[in-house]
């Protein structure tokens, strides 16, 4: 079977209702039982995340998210078989908001904070997404 990892961006949908924390908790659930791993970024704005694991397994995950109505302008940045995950330990990781260390973070990597998810270098984004998942102990 393949390792894939597949990285998306999308916003917020405004006029959805959206709660985190049981976000959260449905993609543990889910996760856990399709043996998917992954982070995601929210800013409160926007979506960046990385899922792991099969690829029937992540392309049938990807394809909910894309139905999903708490998501307008999905991109998708990233899907390719790898050798190992990034995100090993987490069914999914959460790093939210855009406090001061993020910033540091995004901005070692890029010339500002706010990505554009149809310019951003893939590689780039996984060492952000990596280093915010180091504040997450």
């Amino acid at each position: 079977m393949n390792l894939t990892r597949l990285v998306y961006y999308s916003q917020r949908n405004p006029s959805e209702k959206l709660d985190v924390k049981e976000l959260i908790e449905v993609c543990h659930r889910n996760n856990t039982r399709a043996n998917l791993t992954g982070l995601l970024h929210y800013n409160g704005d926007h979506f960046l995340q990385v899922i792991e694991g099969g690829r029937a397994e992540v392309s049938a995950i990807y394809h909910r998210i894309a139905r999903d109505i708490r998501h307008v302008n999905i991109i998708l940045i990233s899907c390719q078989d790898v050798r190992e995950r990034m995100f090993p330990n987490w069914s999914m990781g959460l790093h939210e908001g855009m406090d001061g260390r993020a910033r540091q973070i995004f901005l070692r990597y890029f010339a500002t904070d706010d990505v554009n998810p149809e310019t951003v270098n893939v590689d780039s984004l996984l060492d952000v997404l990596q280093d915010l998942s180091v504040e997450l102990g």
